[in-house]
């Protein structure tokens, strides 16, 4: 079982995000004065409008069960009854991302906006989209338009806390921290999460600007570990030379506990990890890869021995360090890493733009971006950076949608697994074809594997397959996390 599956199987919430709050209500009735024609236009609008918040309802109820493809369709019968319905704008925008449609679920969203500046269901979700593409910035101030009316309220204060806890903003998440945990009962399954969030940073809390990027530049090797995929780079921490491990699906650096002992790190405070054993927070003063400096590194002292990449490294960085730096770019063919504070403001020459997504279950995080095959138009997202021994893994229903026939998975390779190997003639990541054909997958269960049902499971968006590191080994890919960009570009012939 790789690393990334282990991480995976220790997520244990689900966190829904509701479609919609409000259910305003309009009944016209009769006026005085009014003609036979008005008259009729009045009750037909009525019609329309009790049309459309009966489909709006019905459409919340199927979204409860898990049923997408139906709350997506009233959601839409909704808006031909009444094209200016906010809130059915709002219930399309929760089902389209439960498709793993994030395009779709940020237009609907916008545009439940655009109608009612303040409507509860869509600020959340939009919120949560801005998250996943690194925007939280925005996602914060959406949040506030919300809290103005009333500063209490549960779901938008605690998705502002999720951004500030990603950009390891310690002050504010405290503050925010304390409004929750005035509100969170004793059985409210997110306690466990919010307690382990505070232990880490009311230690940090006063202690200046935290992961600040300095120099322009900087750059190492870059090797992947063959079994588990992980991505790891030599560099200092505190003078000493060491591994260091890129681990996206964290959110909180790690520091190995002997070298934190090394280098004589202070304890600021205790810290249970779920899942995990109590530790302490401490600071790193200073990780360099070459000419590029990154001071002031909050982390968990840990046993890093499960990251072993023929070495036990000595510290992982997850997103809160790797959404500071600006692009960090893995060279995978020429087995190089360079790190730069700014991001690209373009595609870099050769490569071309992707979006990149990291779904937060706020326990793992997954990256994904777009994939297509065969020639097809249809675009889903997958997992970037699988751990599956094939370039790429598929489930059935992508693999049909991008122009198979059902009889090609009548024979499946291991049936007890659910899987059909197939060659896959051409591929797209983002928009960049990868040379040649590839041996790929099929994930022919429901779900496809445990993997893709717990991200169902622990996000509500649902994810066509997996880009694996066979695949990736042959490109140049370039991270600019907190711009929700790729760029890759393929290996030449």
């Amino acid at each position: 079982m790789s690393l990334s599956t282990r991480v995976l199987a220790l997520v244990v919430l689900t966190l829904a995000v509701p479609a919609c709050k409000k259910a305003g209500s309009t009944a016209p009735g009769g006026g005085k004065g009014l003609t036979v024609e008005e008259s009729d236009k009045k009750r037909a609008a009525a019609q329309q409008d009790a049309k459309a918040r009966t489909l709006v309802g019905l459409a919340n109820e199927d979204l409860s069960k898990g049923r997408w493809v139906s709350a997506r369709e009233r959601a839409k019968r909704a808006l031909e009854a009444e094209p200016n319905n906010a809130d059915a704008f709002a219930v399309l925008g929760a089902a389209n991302w439960r498709a793993g449609d994030y395009d779709g679920s940020t237009k609907a969203f916008k545009e439940a906006l655009e109608l009612d500046a303040k409507n509860f269901g869509a600020a959340v979700g939009l919120g949560r989209n801005y998250q996943a593409a690194g925007d939280h910035k925005s996602a914060i101030a959406l949040q506030d338009t919300i809290l103005a009316a009333d500063p209490n309220q549960f779901d938008p204060l605690v998705t502002k806390l999720w951004s500030y806890y990603a950009m390891a903003d310690a002050d504010n998440a405290v503050k925010t921290l304390d409004t929750l945990f005035k509100q969170v009962e004793g059985d409210n399954p997110l306690r466990p999460l919010l307690l382990a969030h505070a232990a880490f940073m009311r230690p940090l809390e006063g202690k200046g600007e935290l992961i600040k990027v300095e120099g322009v530049k900087g750059s190492s090797d870059l090797q992947v570990d063959p079994n588990q995929g992980i991505k790891h780079a030599g560099g200092t921490v505190g003078g000493e030379f060491t591994r260091i491990v890129f681990f996206e699906l964290r959110e909180e650096a790690r520091i190995h506990k002997a070298l934190a002992d090394q280098l004589k790190l202070k304890p600021l405070g205790k810290i249970t990890p779920i899942g995990g054993a109590e530790t302490n927070v401490v600071l790193i003063p200073e990780i360099k890869f070459g000419d590029l400096k990154l001071t002031n590194v909050p982390a968990i002292v840990d046993d890093l021995t499960p990251y072993t990449v023929g070495e036990v490294p000595g510290v992982v960085l997850g997103r809160q360090v790797m959404n500071k730096i600006g692009a960090i770019t893995f060279d995978f063919p020429n087995a190089s890493l360079e790190l730069t504070a700014a991001a690209p403001t373009a595609a870099p020459a050769g490569a071309s733009e992707a979006p990149l997504l990291l779904i937060d279950m706020h326990i793992l995080l997954v990256p994904v971006t777009t994939l297509s095959i065969d020639g097809s138009e249809f675009k889903f997202y997958a997992w970037l950076g699988g751990s599956y021994g094939s370039a790429l893994a598929i489930a059935r229903k992508e693999f049909l949608k991008s122009g198979h026939l059902p009889r090609e998975l009548e024979q499946l390779d291991d049936p007890t697994n659910g899987l059909k190997m197939v060659f896959i003639e051409k591929v797209k990541v983002g928009d960049t074809p990868v040379n040649g054909g590839l041996g790929g997958l099929v994930l022919a269960n429901t779900p496809p594997d445990a993997g893709l049902g717990q991200i169902v499971e622990g996000s509500s968006f649902e994810l066509g397959g997996y880009i694996n590191y066979p695949l990736l080994r042959t490109m140049k890919v370039t991270y600019a996390l907190a711009k929700g960009k790729v760029y890759l570009a393929a290996k030449a012939k």
